[in-house]
């Protein structure tokens, strides 16, 4: 019989593909929207894609994933300059 995880409220989990505490902390969804945004970015760099596919591939990779957090989450205006200076770096 499997057990059943029980979290503490400071834990975070994914529901519905946001990642939050049982408080409601939403930090965690930030953090994995930067994480996607600088593998995009990463993946990019190595590649010898044209500009018009590399911009194609990051805005599916890396600007997707905030595009669905931005639907609940709001952002304040120092991490939405840190997600621009991550996108800039390609």
């Amino acid at each position: 019989m499997a057990k059943v995880k029980t979290l503490d409220i400071n834990d975070a989990c994914r529901y519905l593909g946001y990642w939050a505490t049982g408080n409601g902390d939403m930090s965690a969804t930030r953090e994995v929207v930067r994480e996607k945004a600088r593998v995009a970015r990463d993946l990019i760099k190595g590649h010898p894609l044209a500009p018009k596919n590399s911009a194609e591939l990051f805005a599916q990779k890396g600007i997707d994933a905030f595009q669905f957090s931005a639907a609940l989450i709001e952002w304040s205006q120092s991490e939405l300059e840190g997600l621009q200076k991550i996108w800039v770096q390609m």
